[in-house]
């Protein structure tokens, strides 16, 4: 799991420098953050699941506060941005023929991103609901090529009548909110809960597109 962690966080400037111990930390509060909240988790915790003293933790990231913005700082500032155009390239540049393969192809793509980060978007996932610095952070960091490759997606299905003439940062405010409501329900707040997963999605497909269909 440590390296799985740690290859999301590999070109980050700010570990280059981090030595072995403290990239255990790091790979620690990630873990412990995720599975427990950043609330319920102590440092003292993280030393041990680190296998390493309490000092060790204070000596590079000052307190426990510090370690959480060590995580998500990089997360918004670089890794989601970087995410976000390889999204614009593998997305935004294709020729979709109706609505429907447009938003099944964003969803899937998205949820695929969710589930193979989920252990650093979990912590991300809490924490945007309480911060609203987070949230325009997340705002900030949206990269020109994605907003213009999803601007010219949806100006080109409202030229052939198939979506509704809303404006595109509407439009994109409710495919995202719904996508975030999906993945906040299912990963973070109840993954306990037993569900099927293929008919889940296609329901959440279904209503999204339903929802930008064009009103007759």
């Amino acid at each position: 799991m440590q390296n799985l962690i740690l290859d999301l966080y590999a070109n980050v400037p700010e570990t280059k420098n981090l030595t072995t111990k403290q990239l255990m930390i790091l790979s620690a509060a990630i873990e412990l953050f995720a599975k427990k909240g950043y609330a319920n988790t102590s440092t003292s915790e993280i030393a041990a699941y680190a296998g390493v003293s309490e000092g060790s933790i204070f000596r590079r990231f000052k307190n426990k506060r510090q370690l959480l913005k060590f995580i998500l700082d990089p997360l918004v500032k670089l890794i989601l941005p970087d995410k976000l155009l390889q999204f614009s390239a593998e997305t935004l540049n294709r020729n979709y023929l109706n609505l429907d393969s447009f938003v099944r192809t964003i969803i899937m793509n998205r949820i695929k991103f969710i589930k193979d980060n989920l252990i650093v978007l979990k912590i991300f996932l809490n924490e945007i609901l309480y911060s609203s610095q987070l949230r325009q952070d997340v705002l900030n960091g949206l990269p020109k090529q994605f907003i213009n490759g999803f601007n010219n997606q949806l100006n080109s299905l409202k030229s052939r009548q198939q979506i509704i003439d809303w404006p595109n940062r509407e439009i994109f405010r409710f495919l995202f909110s719904t996508l975030f409501g999906y993945a906040l329900d299912h990963y973070v707040l109840f993954p306990q809960n037993l569900w099927n997963e293929n008919e889940e999605i296609d329901r959440l497909i279904t209503y999204i597109v339903n929802g930008l269909s064009p009103q007759i």
